[in-house]
Parts: C-alpha cells; sequence; structure tokens
C-alpha cells in the first residue's frame, strides 16, 4: 500500500510539471533601440504578444513584431502559415507571399502590399514554427517599405534567429519576470 501511495505521489508531482511549465519568446531587436510591449493576452491555449518601438502604442505604431502562440496545435508549421496567410490574402490581395523556408516545422513568407479598402499597405516577414507546446508565428510588419527594404536582410535575421525558452521551473527564467510572457 505503501509503495503504491508513493508511486502514485510520484507520478502526481511529474504529471504537474506540465502545469508550472511556461514557454517564452526570446528576440534580439536591433541593437542601440528600444522595443516595448503593446499588447499582451493569454487566453486558454492561445497568446499574442506585441511590441513596438518605445514611444509607439498598440494603436499607432510604424513597425510592430506580433507573436502568437498556439498550444497543443498539432498541424505541421507550413499547414498553419498556409491559413494564416490565406486569411491575410484575403484582406489586403494586393501582395503575394513568397515562401523562403516551408517544412513541416519552420514556415518563413515575405510579402509587400499597397492600400486596399481602408487598408494602409505595408510589408512584412511571417514565421510560423513548431515550439516545444504547440506551434507559433512571429510576424515583423513595417509601415515604410522604403525602411522595410533597406533593413530587410537584419529583421530576416532577427525573425529567423528569435527562439522560444521552454522551462519546467516558473522560478528558472534566462529573462527578467518584466520580461517574461507566458505563450
Amino acid at each position: 500500500m505503501k509503495k503504491v501511495l508513493l508511486y502514485s505521489l510520484i507520478l502526481s508531482f511529474f504529471l504537474s510539471l506540465a502545469a508550472i511549465a511556461y514557454e517564452t519568446i526570446i528576440i534580439d531587436f536591433p541593437k542601440k533601440t528600444k522595443w516595448d510591449v503593446a499588447f499582451y493576452r493569454n487566453i486558454g491555449t492561445e497568446a499574442i504578444l506585441q511590441y513596438v518601438p518605445s514611444g509607439e502604442s498598440y494603436s499607432k505604431w510604424t513597425q510592430t513584431v506580433i507573436v502568437h502562440s498556439y498550444k497543443d496545435y498539432t498541424y505541421p508549421a507550413n499547414q498553419l502559415s498556409d491559413m494564416l496567410t490565406a486569411q491575410l490574402q484575403r484582406q489586403n490581395p494586393t501582395g503575394r507571399y513568397n515562401y523562403l523556408r516551408y517544412t513541416g516545422v519552420d514556415a518563413i513568407a515575405v510579402r509587400t502590399t499597397n492600400n486596399y479598402n481602408k487598408i494602409l499597405g505595408q510589408s512584412e516577414i511571417f514565421r510560423t514554427t513548431k515550439a516545444a507546446e504547440g506551434l507559433m508565428t512571429i510576424q515583423y510588419i513595417d509601415k515604410n517599405k522604403t525602411r522595410f527594404k533597406e533593413n530587410y536582410n537584419m529583421w530576416l535575421k532577427i525573425i529567423r534567429d528569435a527562439r522560444t525558452y521552454n522551462s519546467y521551473w516558473r522560478d528558472n527564467r534566462v529573462l527578467n519576470k518584466g520580461e517574461s510572457y507566458e505563450l
């Protein structure tokens, strides 16, 4: 009886680790710039995190990085990317996505759009990637097409190199608590 109770306690402990685990995103923003969190919401199995340059806001920005995570999603990354880019394509069909990478674990697409139906034109890099706990999208958007072209290689590297950090202990953080967001 004592052995059963002991095994039960040990099993309960290991199963509870998932409940106290967290996953966060690490993005190496350009040096000598400051980016702030403009929006964060975690609802059930989905989380949205938006960064903007310091001094800008959720509704008024020139550039933004948006991270959207989907816990427990089992789609291949390229399949989720197809669904989401098709949705964005319908909102503004003036620019088509060009895939730079297209695999089941990581997909990267880029496009530039023109003004359409009260939607301002913009340029973007859209990445869908497999994370430890599901899938995530990382999207860089710039409303200034000239700046986007000038900084394209830098932002492509930043988005391509963005990574998740998964910890099974909430106090084992690689970032300051104020800079960690559960995804």
